[in-house]
């Protein structure tokens, strides 16, 4: 079995919502140069994604699937999500995201496993959407980004929605965005979108680490997008520097454990990435905290380019069947509760 853990949609029903409520974050008209339709924050005074369409025809979804031999797709709505709207507007376009994303997996229940989005600026209204979303729309999983609009991922009033997540053993994907990254590097979308929202996401995985989130919810399995980031790039360094430090850092974070066997415990997806920068997430994280993801449908060819990338940079890897089974579906698998496949 094959699961892409990246596969997103913009649902048109969510797109409607978001016009409707002229927020912080609206869709601008195509840019004349290229074409391409961009996700405009008004606080920010900037893009803050690209906008595609692609993927909004289920039944050519399902023709690409197969096309390229996926099973399933684990949808997930890309930044922004509902985090970034205030009051019932937040509230509102979370529920049509997630009823949305809920009738798509409905209809072809083997094909797709959806995630919900929430209103994360009221915790309460939240709780509330999650108990919707899981027992009334079948959803198996919280899509979270790195930021909850500018806010980190360990601050306590998020706790209540962990222990949710913990009550109905569901997963939680971490994806990049607004605004921790655009707001550092400061000039345009295309820089955060190549390395910014890499440093968003290494951010956030370090502040569930040194906030105790993973130690306090160690049943909660954490997906990182887009292979977690930098860390796996700068494993050497880390090494280095956490060496002879265990005892430091447990005393000044209260820590367990030394953190880089904490940061070993995120899973991560493999989207957008080429064999030769796996090899080194595959060192770090090891074949047994690796998913398959494709960022589909960005990209060329209606999203098939970046899905063929993906699928081409594992087979690169010359991993051995029981491994390359692993990242393909099994790891996914069990982190959604299908069962040893």
């Amino acid at each position: 079995m094959i699961i892409d853990f990246q596969a997103h949609i913009f649902p048109p029903q969510y797109l409607a919502e978001m016009q409707r409520l002229d927020g912080a974050v609206v869709l601008e008209a195509p840019d004349p140069h290229s074409g391409m339709s961009y996700f405009y924050d008004r606080q920010l005074k900037c893009r803050i994604n690209t906008c595609t369409l692609q993927g909004q025809d289920i039944e050519k979804r399902l023709q690409h699937m197969d096309q390229h031999g996926i099973d399933i797709h684990v949808l997930t709505i890309p930044a922004p999500g509902a985090d970034r709207f205030e009051g019932p507007g937040a509230i509102q376009i979370a529920r049509v995201a997630n009823d949305a994303i809920a009738a798509i997996a409905r209809q072809h229940p083997k094909r797709f496993i959806g995630f919900f989005t929430l209103p994360t600026c009221d915790i309460k209204a939240s709780l509330g959407e999650l108990e919707r979303s899981v027992n009334d729309l079948g959803l198996r999983g919280f899509g979270c980004f790195a930021n909850l609009n500018s806010q980190a991922l360990d601050r306590e009033e998020l706790f209540p929605i962990y222990e949710r997540l913990v009550k109905y053993k569901l997963p939680v994907y971490v994806h990049p965005t607004a605004p921790l990254a655009t707001q550092a590097s400061g000039i345009d979308i295309m820089p955060t979108l190549i390395f910014g929202w890499a440093y968003d996401s290494t951010v956030a995985m370090t502040r569930l680490v040194y906030g105790r989130v993973l130690e306090r919810f160690p049943e909660i399995n954490w997906v990182v997008a887009d292979v977690g980031g930098v860390l796996a790039f700068f494993a050497q360094r880390a090494i280095n520097i956490y060496t002879g430090r265990t005892e430091e850092i447990r005393h000044k974070y209260g820590l367990k454990e030394n953190p880089l066997d904490s940061f070993r415990r995120f899973y991560v997806d493999t989207a957008d990435h080429p064999a030769s920068t796996l090899r080194c997430v595959k060192d770090f994280f090891t074949p047994d905290r690796m998913v398959l993801g494709s960022n589909y449908p960005y990209g060329p060819e209606e999203g098939c380019v970046l899905l063929k990338n993906s699928l081409k940079a594992i087979d690169g890897l010359d991993l051995n069947p029981t491994d390359k089974e692993k990242i393909l579906g099994g790891n996914a698998a069990r982190i959604l509760g299908l069962g040893v496949q």
